[in-house]
């Protein structure tokens, strides 16, 4: 009896300990995340607080709260030439997201549920695109585009980014894929349908949350693109918000306010997609890894 009663203390302070230890290890890991947090909100906070300030009160108090809200700094960036930058990183990321979606689902498509010789050299070679880095195909690209006449035009900015974000978009694609039971494939086929018609009406609905997570990182990844808009592109009718915001913060050195704003009305777009789809964006990621 005394043994059991001994046996059974010792249980509960076992337990105890399980238990204190496992709360112990989630607040780390909240205050990780809260620290993490605050990391990356406090820039964006920072930048949309001044953006309603005048040059004075930014310099003398970044942190307080404007005394008056100055709307018009949004009006006067906008008006500065922001809204055609706006536009043309607009063109450029659709298109290259609409183009690399297309490509690389197909791609993954043929890779998951067809059988061909060379089949794993292909997929093979398309991941070894993931270790090319844009910066050394500057000069042969350069040299592509002057004699195909494309330079300083918007192809010359989509095709790039669409050719250095397929390996990656099909990986991710294939990996989801995978976990689509190739029956329902075989019984598409079987009932007569052409393999055109499995994709776009089994493959691709079933495979949305994957192309939203894919989409929405090649988005991010074309919006934040620097070196291709300045190597490839010199007009301002197609400069990217990225380069078009340094020609943007050299004409207001002397506006700090209207500065901040045209930086915050750049980051406002994709941002804003970023919210709209990150359920989708963090569904599609998890469902492929857990496949």
């Amino acid at each position: 009896m005394t043994e059991t009663t001994m046996s059974s203390a010792s249980s509960g302070q076992h337990l105890r300990g399980i238990g204190a230890g496992a709360i112990a290890n989630r607040i780390l890991l909240w205050g990780a995340f809260l620290a993490l947090s605050v990391v990356c909100v406090y820039p964006m906070i920072w930048l949309f607080l001044n953006a309603f300030k005048s040059t004075n009160e930014l310099f003398q108090s970044s942190w307080a709260l404007p005394e008056t809200w100055r709307y018009g700094n949004f009006t006067t960036a906008w008006g500065y030439g922001i809204s055609r930058y706006l536009f043309n990183s607009v063109v450029v990321a659709v298109a290259t997201v609409a183009i690399e979606l297309m490509l690389a689902s197909m791609a993954a498509y043929a890779l998951v549920v067809m059988d061909f010789k060379a089949k794993i050299a292909i997929y093979m070679a398309i991941l070894g695109g993931m270790i090319l880095p844009p910066e050394v195909s500057l000069f042969p690209l350069f040299k592509v585009m002057a004699v195909t006449e494309i330079y300083n035009t918007y192809f010359a900015l989509i095709l790039p980014n669409v050719a250095f974000g397929l390996p990656f978009t099909t990986f991710l694609i294939r990996a989801y894929m995978l976990g689509i039971p190739l029956d329902l494939r075989e019984a598409a086929l079987m009932d007569g349908a052409s393999e055109s018609l499995v994709f776009r009406s089994i493959y691709l609905p079933l495979s949305k949350p994957v192309l939203a997570s894919a989409g929405l990182i090649a988005a991010m990844r074309v919006w934040n693109e620097f070196i291709f808009a300045l190597t490839f592109v010199e007009s301002d009718s197609v400069k990217t918000v990225t380069i078009g915001v340094m020609s943007f913060a050299v004409a207001l050195r002397a506006d700090y306010g209207v500065m901040m704003a045209g930086l915050a009305l750049s980051i406002i777009p994709i941002l804003a997609t970023f919210l709209l789809l990150q359920k989708q964006f963090i569904g599609g990621l998890t469902q492929g890894a857990v496949k």
